[in-house]
């Protein structure tokens, strides 16, 4: 009998055993910094506000991806430690539901366009997706303000545009490199 409950025992514990069997194919090594002191975001820049105008619907041509006239705006960062050279900035928002690089509008204002949604774009035009960053790096001095250039327009979703107020709210976060 105890023979058995050995063999019995045995066999449990080898079964559960094989069933947390795994093999490691690589590991992932993090790295990274948290900085004792960063560059100041100016006050003004802040909670800014970018008129991108007022466009006629008839404007986008009845076209996906039609676009509007770029408007520019900064990002002014102030005291930054000889330590930080240079930076990117990532922009995070509600994204467009066809489109998640841009930034949809707020269905939740009353009458709010549709079938648009806005574009960023870093200081060289590039595209810069939202949520995430894109290759362009700003060069920061400490010895003066650092005004980093970004611009937006609106970019048509789909064929059909209509009409309304056409507002979206995007954060942002420096990342130092």
């Amino acid at each position: 009998m105890k023979k058995n409950l050995i063999v019995a025992a045995f066999a449990v514990t080898a079964a559960v055993s094989m069933s947390n069997v795994f093999a490691a194919a690589g590991t992932v090594n993090f790295t990274g910094e948290i900085l004792e002191n960063a560059c100041n975001v100016d006050v003004a820049s802040q909670n800014q506000t970018v008129d991108l105008g007022r466009y006629n619907k008839t404007e986008f041509n009845n076209l996906a991806g039609s676009k509007t006239a770029a408007k520019d705006f900064n990002i002014v960062l102030k005291n930054c430690p000889a330590s930080v050279s240079a930076a990117k900035v990532r922009f995070d928002g509600t994204p467009e539901v066809t489109d998640s690089t841009l930034l949809a509008i707020d269905s939740t204002t009353a009458g709010a366009a549709t079938g648009v949604a806005i574009h960023l774009m870093s200081a060289d035009k590039g595209d810069l997706p939202l949520h995430g960053q894109n290759n362009y790096t700003y060069m920061l001095s400490s010895t003066q303000d650092n005004t980093l250039k970004f611009y937006a327009q609106y970019q048509s979703t789909n064929a059909t545009v209509t009409a309304g107020p056409a507002n979206a709210v995007a954060s942002f976060s420096v990342v130092y490199n």
